[in-house]
């Protein structure tokens, strides 16, 4: 019947994209958990507050292990700010170990805009944003999608 072949179909595709991540290594890229340093929190407090009223925007290196991403530190690197928006200088080559960015918001909501949301899809698996007033409750993650994700601070 139809949908025998269809349901056929379906499961030899995830078969080999199952085979074709293993063999690019893509699982390794796979995490279910997020954990971020108590450290890398503090920094991005510091930073949103030194910048504020503007936005600041930095990367965050760390690591997969064992499915669980762990962010082990803040990457400053220039931006130019606004009110209204962050952009980071990315002249440099792709950096070993990005897993995701940070930024503020002047304000106290720490959703995505839709300018957010693009740069999530093109920098990392785990993208905090925090809103005023800066504290380590006011952090909020999603992944590259823009959904919200849940994490601890270690």
């Amino acid at each position: 019947s139809y949908s025998k072949v269809y349901k056929n179909v379906a499961i030899c595709t995830l078969l080999k994209m199952g085979f074709f991540a293993r063999l690019l290594g893509l699982e390794n890229y796979a995490f279910d958990e997020v954990f971020i340093k108590k450290e890398v929190v503090f920094d991005i407090i510091k930073f949103a507050k030194s910048n504020y009223p503007n936005e600041f925007s930095a990367f965050l290196k760390g690591k997969i292990k064992n499915r669980k991403l762990i962010v082990e530190e803040i990457i400053y690197q220039n931006f130019q700010s606004s009110e209204n928006s962050s952009v980071i200088t990315t002249n440099l080559p792709v950096l070993s170990g990005r897993v995701g960015t940070a930024h503020s918001h002047p304000g106290a909501r720490n959703m995505p805009s839709k300018a957010d949301l693009e740069f999530f899809s093109k920098y990392g698996s785990v993208n905090l944003i925090i809103g005023k007033p800066y504290t380590a409750e006011t952090v909020a993650a999603y992944d590259g999608g823009g959904r919200r994700i849940s994490f601890n601070i270690i």
